[in-house]
């Protein structure tokens, strides 16, 4: 199948006909438009590139603004074979800015404005110091006007910082689309980096196309034209590509918000009433108290959708008791950057979420999954016995950009080493134990055991076990509205847990966390125990 999926799988609409081979990643937003027409597009914040638009536009116009910013980019210099780094905040207009790019073959790569300034510079360094776009917030707090560190630096708010503002580029001639072929790279990511600096992640008109297929599919299985989509995503994550991919290929309204904020969130679900909200298992949690709103923001969503992590059973029964429809779905994608959907599982009862850490069939996602001894390699063939995950599957990414040798440790006879810990039950399913990087001895399960205090304790917003320098496990949460934590109530709630003591409590902000609001486990090992490095990686 050529044509990024023969464009996704030809949906119902007007097509535009790709040639054989050609990958037009670049092109998705005007094919959209073309294919859907005027279709509405809801934004919780306007667009640093286009204020004028507001936060209610629709396919068309963004389609408009990926074309007129192709220009933009083509006059300031940035050409085929080029890449454009973008760092800035978070919104749909990365996306815009990454389809522009694309649009004139050119490489976007996609950079979490969270990092620490010393990651994001060695990023821009490892891309080969190029074209850069980003937010005068981006530029001071990073440095990114320091001589050397870009090819040239367009800053989307204006001069003030040290870049030249894009306004000063708009009004141009367009070139002609030029997309890159389906085997070429078309956009770079990064990984989490929850144990050191990201690594810079590939992907390839193909590789997209294969972790767009099963969304695409699903969606087209699950969803009418009466349907509204929501998403809260972090627009500098590798799902945000299939992502777009998926939304395109719909076709449906689409609520495209960026910020967790309950506060924030709940008015624009309450007017918009999704009925499909995606985002990751940690904003899921954080809506928890949306199923006591007044307002039922979340009334009307029949399928709830998480992605890259495992969510907690809590959470899981919260958001489908929140819904009023009749039989509501709470889907989970087990997921990497590097692999697209690994599994998936679905969850309907209201009363009882399951074991959480099941995290469904490899073969829904279009995907082998096979364990191995993490000592030996051996493959694993008996049901219940934990090994190391490796995958095989069509939306594989072709690899870490300029590490061909950190690539190939990631290889093993075949299939893609994913880091995790699992086992299989005798249906196939897989259940997840955790990051091999963050076992703690004392707990093997310690995942499991965080969903069990999480179900005791309501107070607790979230809950990490860590190993300390000396193998005893230790306890950090955050209280919903940092609220002081019952002493008596955790004892109680822990007792059955082997050397858990008394928990740290800290505010959620001190926790430090990925580009899906996952909190960095090595990380906060190192910020607890600063004497104690004993992890590395990215």
């Amino acid at each position: 199948m050529t044509g990024l999926g023969r464009w996704l799988v030809s949906p119902a609409g007007r097509r535009r006909t790709w040639g054989a081979g050609c990958a037009p990643w670049g092109l998705l937003a005007e094919a959209a438009a073309e294919a859907h027409g005027r279709v509405p597009l809801w934004l919780d914040r306007p667009l640093s590139i286009a204020p004028g638009l507001g936060v209610s536009t629709d396919y068309a116009s963004f389609a408009e603004l990926v074309v007129e910013t192709s220009g933009s980019l083509h006059e300031a210099g940035l050409a085929r074979g080029d890449v454009l780094a973008i760092v800035k905040a978070h919104n749909i207009d990365v996306i815009a800015l990454a389809q522009a790019a694309a649009r004139l073959g050119a490489v976007p790569a996609l950079l979490a404005p969270d990092f620490a300034p010393d990651t994001i510079r060695t990023l821009l360094h490892r891309l080969g110091n190029p074209v850069t776009v980003a937010d005068d917030a981006a530029i001071t707090r990073n440095g990114l006007a320091f001589p050397g560190l870009t090819r040239r630096l367009i800053s989307v708010d204006g001069p003030d910082a040290g870049g030249t503002a894009l306004d000063q580029y708009r009004g141009h001639r367009v070139p002609p689309p030029a997309p890159r072929a389906e085997h070429e790279l078309v956009a770079v990511t990064h990984t989490s980096g929850t144990t050191g600096v990201p690594k810079l992640i590939s992907h390839s008109g193909a590789s997209l196309a294969g972790q767009s297929l099963v969304q695409v599919l699903g969606g087209r299985l699950l969803l009418g034209r009466r349907d509204v989509i929501a998403t809260c995503l972090t627009t500098a994550h590798a799902r945000t590509l299939s992502g777009l991919a998926t939304i395109a290929a719909l076709g449906l309204p689409h609520l495209a918000m960026v910020d967790p904020d309950p506060a924030s969130a709940a008015p624009l679900m309450a007017r918009y009433r999704p009925t499909l909200i995606e985002t990751f298992p940690n904003v899921f949690t954080r809506w928890e108290a949306l199923a006591e709103d007044p307002a039922a923001p979340l009334a009307n969503v029949r399928i709830f959708l998480s992605t890259f992590d495992a969510a907690h059973p809590r959470t899981i029964h919260r958001m489908l008791a929140s819904s009023r429809r009749r039989l509501p779905v709470y889907a989970q994608a087990y997921a990497q950057s590097e692999t697209g959907a690994i599994a998936l599982s679905f969850r309907l009862s209201r009363r009882h979420a399951g074991d959480a850490r099941h995290v469904g069939w490899p073969a829904l996602a279009f995907n082998r999954v096979r364990l191995v001894d993490p000592s030996t390699g051996a493959v694993l063939r008996r049901p219940g016995r934990t090994g190391a995950i490796e995958v095989r599957g069509p939306g594989l990414f072709p690899g870490y950009l300029a590490e061909p040798e950190r690539t190939a440790q990631g290889w093993h006879d075949g299939w893609w080493r994913t880091g995790d810990l699992g086992s299989r039950r005798m249906d196939g399913a897989v259940r997840l134990q955790g990051r091999a990087v963050d076992a703690v001895a004392a707990i093997p399960d310690y995942l499991a055991w965080e969903d069990v205090v999480l179900a005791r304790l309501e107070e607790l917003d979230e809950l990490v076990i860590l190993a300390d320098p000396s193998g005893s496990p230790v306890a950090v949460v955050t209280t919903r509205g940092d609220r002081p934590l019952d002493a008596a109530r955790w004892a109680a709630a822990t007792s059955d847990i082997p050397g858990l003591g008394p928990p740290l409590v800290l505010p959620w902000e001190q926790l430090p966390t990925t580009a899906t609001w996952k909190v960095r486990r090595p990380a906060l090992r190192d910020q607890l125990f600063p004497h104690d490095r004993t992890t590395g990686g990215s």
